[in-house]
């Protein structure tokens, strides 16, 4: 990291600020750049990484000001250094880090995604939040999509039970203890070990098995009554492949029941959040040309991300 030739802290001293001398360069930047001194708060962060070169804070300040200032240039290295530091703290394998750096990119930026996640990414990233992911999302997310989606499922059963249900991106298992009541047999998939392993402890699953799920579905020759994905299809954008080897898995008055999130634009776009959101024209294009139609179809709260809302589909769809 280049140091800047900028005295920071002199300029902290010419807007009135005492002490300066003794200012941790993060502090200094964030009070320079409240100030509007974006050069002062950039030669501030360039100081701490340099003593500090892992401060990840500091790099995203930097990338921040860089992008807000109009120095594309500068700000892209920057950017791909912080992604690059991401897939090692997941455990990316080495080998899959530029997918996923590029994905990560296209989040960010704004630019033309591929057409689902990276499965690296997925398993790394499950992998690691697997111990605390139902205390995240329950808590601080308030993440309420299975009974969102079950409440939708149960609708559309109208009492239906003893059935083979399989759950798709199952992760640790939130959805099985709604999904066990309804069923005969309850299987579930997840690309994470991580995420199955806590989905084991629940003990309602018959069985559970890791996979991608697009490729598990197209090799299975089983038929199910229900299949779910609850929360899955945020890592997809491109929906069509798994709608057509997701209606060929389902039993004559079978149910494919999922959530999306609610996509503004036409298609699919990856968010910020490295999330895909649907529109339901799109969706509703993809069940078509699968054969399916929509049984039930609304708009929901289905968690929270920042603090705001985060609205989406849910949706039933059964063979046409």
């Amino acid at each position: 990291m280049k140091p800047s030739p900028i005295d920071w802290r002199a300029r902290l001293e010419a807007c009135g600020f005492e002490g300066a001398q003794y200012v941790p360069p993060t502090f200094g930047a964030q009070v320079l750049w409240s100030w509007r001194e974006p050069l002062a708060a950039e030669a501030a962060l360039r100081e701490q990484l340099e003593q500090q070169p892992e401060d990840k804070d500091a790099l995203k300040t930097l990338i921040s000001i860089l992008r807000e200032t109009g120095r594309a240039s500068e700000e892209a290295p920057l950017r791909r250094q912080l992604h690059e530091r991401r897939c090692r703290d997941l455990g990316v394998p080495e080998a899959q880090r530029n997918e996923v750096v590029a994905y990560l990119e296209a989040a960010e930026t704004g630019s033309a995604p591929p057409e689902r996640s990276s499965d690296a990414y997925v398993t790394a990233l499950f992998d690691v939040y697997a111990p605390s992911f139902d205390d995240s999302l329950r808590g601080f997310l308030a993440y309420r999509a299975p009974e969102r989606l079950m409440d939708a499922v149960r609708a559309a059963l109208g009492g239906r039970r003893e059935l083979d249900v399989l759950d798709l991106g199952c992760g640790t298992g939130l959805a099985g203890p709604l999904l066990r009541p309804l069923a005969r047999r309850l299987e579930g998939i997840d690309l994470s070990t991580g995420m199955l392993a806590k989905a084991s402890e629940r003990g309602v699953y018959d069985a559970l098995r890791a996979g991608e799920i697009t490729s598990e579905l197209g090799a299975a020759t089983t038929l199910h009554d229900l299949i779910v994905a609850v929360d899955v299809l945020v890592y997809f954008g491109a929906l069509e492949v798994l709608f057509e080897r997701a209606a060929r898995r389902l039993a004559p008055g079978g149910l494919f029941a999922f959530t999306v999130e609610k996509g503004t634009e036409p298609g699919y776009r990856l968010q910020p959040s490295a999330r895909y959101a649907h529109h339901l024209d799109y969706v509703r294009s993809c069940a078509h040309a699968a054969g399916l139609r929509a049984v039930v179809e609304h708009e929901d709260t289905l968690r929270r991300q920042a603090g705001q809302p985060v609205i989406g589909h849910v949706v039933v769809l059964t063979g046409t």
